[in-house]
């Protein structure tokens, strides 16, 4: 095992584009699609996000093609502000998820998962790796 995820990361962006190129197409109204896009399309994305490590800029990459998708079903224009997408329906947006935080909230489920394991060999490799790597590295910058 080399830890190469080109392969998963190739097949994510693939299945993304399918999903999200059919719905373009379909007759769903705008808020059916933001209805497919919070409740299919993302937890289908965000299900590898446990195992797989996912860049920043492939973060953006996703959020700037469900933000395409999103603008077309609603007719806006491709300029139209991504803050006006995600902002909350209660204060004038649409309410569009965004992938980076179901990134943040699957990963730190994962990452209190594995601390709350009974192995104290899985609790003590997860500080090793996981902690002391992020803290390490926040410290640096």
């Amino acid at each position: 095992m080399d830890l190469n995820w080109t392969h998963q990361y190739r097949r994510m962006d693939e299945n993304l584009k399918h999903k999200l190129d059919s719905l373009e197409g379909s007759y769903a109204s705008p808020r059916q699609t933001l209805n497919i896009i919070h409740t299919v399309i993302i937890p289908s994305l965000a299900y590898a996000f446990a195992v797989t490590p996912c860049s920043y800029p492939d973060l953006d990459k996703w959020d700037a093609m469900i933000g395409r998708v999103i603008k077309s079903k609603h007719n806006l224009w491709r300029s139209t502000l991504t803050a006006m997408i995600r902002e909350d329906v209660h204060s004038f947006g649409l309410g569009a998820p965004s992938i980076c935080v179901e990134h943040h909230r699957r990963s730190a489920v994962a990452l209190v998962t594995s601390l709350e394991d009974p192995s104290e060999r899985h609790k003590s490799v997860t500080m090793q790796l996981g902690l002391y790597v992020q803290t390490a590295y926040l410290k640096i910058q």
